[in-house]
């Protein structure tokens, strides 16, 4: 004789085992891994291009200042770095002014400006160059 309040011979169980539960933690755990990867990738990269954009930017502006300058730039080496409030801190320049002969008879002046900025443990350039007349 059956006992009628005794049906766990029936009745099956339901749930996860902890060896299901661990394996799904770990599948996303390495899932999120890959987010943070791709998102710190992502910051690393917006801030690089940012910072090489405003090199480009201002290295062009600072070079159209000497071509449309009424006076060509005297020969000379100078540099520094930009204030804190300035929008280009964190960035240092070089200019650098010198007479060139690049085909014989024929003289120009070039300008050269380059901008240096930290990332992190590298440091980069943006160099760009012009040239004038130095009459």
């Amino acid at each position: 004789m059956e006992n009628v309040g005794d049906k766990s011979g029936s009745i099956r169980k339901r749930g996860f085992t902890i060896l299901e539960v661990l394996v799904s933690l770990s599948i996303l755990v390495f899932i999120l891994m890959a987010l943070y990867q791709s998102y710190s990738t992502s910051i690393f990269v917006l801030s690089s291009t940012t910072n090489l954009w405003k090199a480009m930017s201002h290295a062009q502006n600072e070079l159209l200042e000497s071509e449309r300058a009424t006076i060509p730039p005297p020969v000379s080496v100078n540099q520094g770095e930009f204030e804190l409030d300035d929008p280009m801190s964190g960035f240092r320049w070089k200019k650098l002014v010198r007479d060139t002969t690049p085909l014989p008879g024929i003289m120009v002046r070039q300008v050269n400006y380059q901008l240096l900025w930290n990332e992190g443990k590298s440091e980069f350039t943006y160099d760009a160059d012009i040239y004038v007349n130095p009459q």
